[in-house]
């Protein structure tokens, strides 16, 4: 079995930032990185979709609501998403080469971003990577984090170029950089973590009155779209979506 843990939305200014981890036995080897699956287009999404109501269905986690997932997945009922039916993206359930054991994740407000963010975020990796309970683990690298000694106090550590690894009475966390470009099982989990993420931000955009097949606002600084969309939020009260 092989386990990664991965977020995204960790650099936009708004919206949650989701991490998740995956515990998977069979084929990965036609699994891309998030950044290479969404790419801006209803079919792309569509596709993730398929991927992620597949694996949702299999653990029990799926509800034609989103709002009633929503609370299975991550353990709390969010209002946002309360009317929103899937799929969101016209995704199809379909039959994968692979089966995901285990799917934990985490939904980390963009409030709670506004300070310490990149703490939260190893946090959030080190938590999920304990919780997956497998031998190996791989994660991602948090953004600005040199070390998570502050989580995994005695871990014994081994540093070595563009990776971490924690080792405890035979269990193994390696942070590595760029692993969902490296590692199937990150990229697997990518793909969660964006399409939740892309739900959100679905959910936030329709809230602000935007329409579209899939977000028209990203959340990202450079995306022009974002500025519009942060005015909107804060004229109808919703300042607790921006960072």
């Amino acid at each position: 079995m092989k386990c990664g843990v991965d977020e995204a939305g960790l650099g936009p200014k708004v919206g949650s930032l989701f991490v998740v981890g995956v515990a998977v036995e069979g084929e990965l080897g036609d699994v891309k990185e998030s950044k290479e699956v969404f790419r801006r287009s209803f079919r792309t999404y569509a596709r993730a979709e398929g991927i992620v109501l597949s694996v949702l269905r299999t653990l029990g986690l799926y509800s034609r609501s989103v709002a009633d997932a929503w609370e299975k997945v991550f353990g709390r009922r969010n209002e946002l998403y309360e009317g929103m039916e899937f799929p969101v993206f016209g995704g199809e359930e379909m039959g994968l080469p692979f089966r995901v054991k285990r799917l934990i994740a985490m939904e980390i407000p963009a409030h709670h971003l506004r300070r310490h963010r990149f703490l939260k975020d190893a946090k959030a990796l080190v938590d999920i990577s304990l919780k997956l309970n497998c031998g190996r683990v791989i994660s991602g690298l948090a953004g600005g984090v040199k070390h998570y000694e502050r989580f995994l106090a005695g871990w014994d550590r081994k540093v070595k170029e563009g990776a971490i690894t924690y080792r405890r009475e035979g269990r193994e966390i390696l942070f590595v950089k760029g692993a969902d470009k490296r590692f199937k099982e990150v990229a697997l989990a990518s793909i969660f973590a964006k399409y939740f993420r892309e739900v959100h931000m679905m959910a936030v955009n329709r809230l602000a009155g935007f329409s579209g097949d899939i977000p028209v606002a990203s959340g990202y600084p450079a995306d022009p779209d974002t500025h519009h969309l942060i005015k909107r939020l804060l004229n109808l009260g919703f300042a607790n979506l921006i960072r």
